[in-house]
């Protein structure tokens, strides 16, 4: 089973997120994040493995949030379909809506030169809200197992 490895919210767009215990899940996105409300991508979620590829390729670690991530997961599938439903903790419930970004599409942040949401990263819509805490369990609900 997959688990969250990092929880991260920033008051200012275009700044790196910071590392926090839990956080709340509301529609638009996480309470206190400075994406809450702004576009369709409400959560970003980078896979754990993913992350940890690139620091072997750079040669120094990305601290959590760094990438501007508001979640990091280990043990999720290497691929997830859009429409997928990850299930955090007790209730929350997220639905993958996009990976990466649209080719062209800009991206205005990256830590040391890193910037893995345009390839690797996967976009959310809070479809249940709630609390969840790093070391929470995710399952994934896959549409077309359904």
């Amino acid at each position: 089973m997959a688990k969250i490895t990092a929880l991260c919210v920033s008051t200012k767009r275009q700044e790196p997120k910071r590392e926090v215990p839990e956080a709340v899940f509301v529609p638009g996105g996480m309470e206190g994040d400075s994406h809450r409300g702004v576009t369709e991508r409400e959560v970003s979620l980078l896979r754990a493995e993913d992350i940890r590829k690139a620091e072997r390729e750079a040669g120094f670690p990305f601290p959590p949030g760094s990438l501007a991530e508001n979640i990091v997961a280990e043990g999720l599938p290497e691929e997830l379909e859009i429409g997928t439903v990850l299930v955090l903790g007790e209730n929350v419930r997220l639905e993958v809506i996009e990976k990466g970004k649209k080719p062209g599409e800009p991206h205005s942040y990256d830590y040391r030169g890193w910037c893995l949401l345009p390839t690797e990263g996967y976009f959310l819509k809070v479809l249940q809200g709630g609390t969840v805490l790093t070391g929470d369990l995710v399952s994934a609900e896959n549409p077309s197992e359904s």
